[in-house]
């Protein structure tokens, strides 16, 4: 097995990357510090700038200012096959007519790496990525996931310091592209390659990443780890795109965001007073009867439920509060929210340190956030 420290990755560096294609702005002075060994996913909507910035990044796009590094070397003018970086594009991009084996050895044949040399590091990539046996088979003979693996073997095959990947799983099914997931993240871990992955599936970027960077428009947005975007948005926008949220919006004034007539909202200390937005997760709300007791320092805000959706795992409820704000909570199955009935009179409540303030932030186009999304104003 190729050990970390044979495959050790290289730190990349975006420096006021631009791209203006006619009338739209691609990219807008984009920085971006990538660590060596790092997973880093560009997170975004169709039209964000990610697959560009990953485009720019491969040498398959030029910019029209800025600067790209690759372990301290300046390659914003390399042309792409001398940049020495790996590729996994969606539509795995194998040569039908050439077997598995074949298909992994042509970047090495390109680089005219002695046969003894090639047969060597094919087996080892094939061994990694757990088709050692199917060497001989044609792509046909595949299923997509293999095929996958396949390209993820070619890519890696010459040793590159970073692997760049293009939604590589887009094309396979829900369960295909979790079970790629795990693979995907083993090789990270093993091969100590730079990773830099471009998905539209916030779920895959949660789950895979060390760090995100979430584009909008050309521009990031926020960038951090999965939790510390999905647990600490710094803008409604994030919180919107990155899994499900509850939004209150007004002026915060003394760590209270007053809710017209219906109460009061506390949030979590520390928290700055001014115009914003109160982020609530699905997760951290509870859902009770008129009658039960409300924990102490938690909020309450009374409403009626709308639909109660059994998930498997768990239970979706939504509430709508008298001026027609919707509130999603998230239990475990087996909780309270399979006894509730649409209709019902009940109480929503959180602890106020689960209430995150965020900035407000352009509006967001709502064919930008993903389906389902619970982001609806008070």
């Amino acid at each position: 097995m190729t050990t970390t420290t044979e495959l050790a990755g290289a730190p990349v560096r975006v420096s006021g990357v631009t791209k203006q294609y006619r009338d739209a702005r691609a990219l807008d002075q984009v920085d971006l510090d990538i660590e060596s060994g790092e997973f880093i996913t560009l997170l975004g909507s169709s039209g964000s700038g990610k697959s560009t910035l990953l485009n720019i990044i491969a040498g398959f796009t030029d910019c029209d200012a800025g600067v790209v590094e690759v372990d301290g070397i300046d390659i914003t003018k390399t042309p792409p096959h001398k940049r020495g970086l790996g590729m996994v594009f969606q539509h795995y991009a194998l040569f039908p007519h050439m077997t598995v084996f074949d298909n992994v050895a042509f970047p090495l044949r390109r680089r005219r790496t002695p046969k003894a040399e090639m047969v060597r590091l094919v087996e080892e990539a094939l061994d990694i990525v757990q088709l050692g046996h199917l060497g001989k088979r044609m792509p046909q003979q595949l299923s997509g996931g293999q095929q996958q693996r396949v390209a993820l073997a070619r890519a890696i095959v010459f040793r590159p310091k970073v692997l760049l990947m293009d939604e590589p799983l887009g094309a396979l099914d829900k369960r295909l592209r979790e079970q790629l997931q795990l693979e995907i993240k083993r090789l990270h871990r093993e091969l100590g390659i730079t990773f830099v992955f471009v998905t539209h599936d916030q779920e895959e970027a949660l789950a895979m990443s060390d760090r995100i960077a979430l584009l909008r428009d050309g521009r990031i947005v926020q960038i951090g780890t999965p939790e510390e975007l999905y647990e600490q948005p710094a803008e409604r926008y994030t919180a919107e795109f990155l899994g499900e949220s509850n939004l209150f919006s007004g002026t915060i004034v003394n760590g209270v965001l007053p809710y017209g007539e219906h109460g009061s909202i506390q949030v979590r200390d520390g928290s700055a007073d001014g115009a914003g937005s109160v982020m609530v997760r699905p997760e951290h709300v509870s859902v009770l009867r008129p009658d039960e007791q409300v924990p102490v320092g938690c909020n309450a805000l009374r409403g009626t439920v709308r639909e109660v959706i059994y998930l498997g795992s768990g239970r979706r409820a939504e509430v709508t509060l008298p001026d027609g704000t919707h509130v999603v909570a998230r239990t475990p199955a087996d909780r309270r929210h399979s006894r509730l009935v649409p209709g019902e009179p009940v109480v929503v409540t959180w602890a106020k340190q689960h209430g995150q303030v965020v900035a407000d932030g352009p509006p967001a186009d709502e064919a930008a956030i993903p389906a389902g999304r619970a982001a609806v104003p008070a």
